[in-house]
């Protein structure tokens, strides 16, 4: 099956008829959605960076702050990865072929095997690990999350 079917049959789907076909609110909706979603995510990803970084919240343990910022990330991932398949769904030939949309789904890729893989076990591990190791983590990953976030933006105007 080649990738030019693939799209034709997520955009000739039920679901994407239903969104495409619909109210051009619902298509807002959706994206004032993902964009409450990526804001919740890095709002949990900036306040346990500003934790481990000893910028803020010092007499909290960083244990207690990652359990509750955690919350928000899981949050946040679900209502963007949510929101960005429903939008996809409804225009993926459009969005498949946009340079803008591949960089940020690399970007996204990227960001989740960080967070996901390094980032937790440097928290984790926060008073063995090196300082400079977890400004580094920290900094690239806040980075490819704002990259993210960017690249979305850049979406509509390519």
């Amino acid at each position: 099956m080649s990738v030019a079917a693939v799209l034709a049959f997520l955009q000739d789907s039920a679901i994407a008829h239903s969104i495409s076909k619909s109210n051009h609110l619902v298509g807002a909706g959706l994206q004032v959605l993902h964009v409450i979603g990526f804001i919740t995510l890095l709002a949990s990803l900036v306040l346990v960076g500003l934790r481990l970084l000893g910028l803020a919240l010092k007499n909290q343990p960083v244990a207690e702050i990652v359990k509750d910022a955690n919350r928000l990330l899981y949050v946040g991932l679900s209502l963007v990865t949510t929101s960005g398949l429903l939008m996809f769904v409804a225009s993926a030939r459009m969005y498949y072929y946009k340079t803008a949309f591949e960089l940020k789904m690399l970007l996204f890729v990227v960001a989740v095997v960080l967070q996901f893989a390094l980032l937790r076990r440097l928290v984790e591990r926060t008073e063995s690990a090196p300082p400079a190791l977890v400004r580094t983590v920290l900094g690239i990953s806040l980075a490819v999350w704002f990259g993210i976030g960017f690249t979305g933006r850049m979406i509509g105007f390519t």
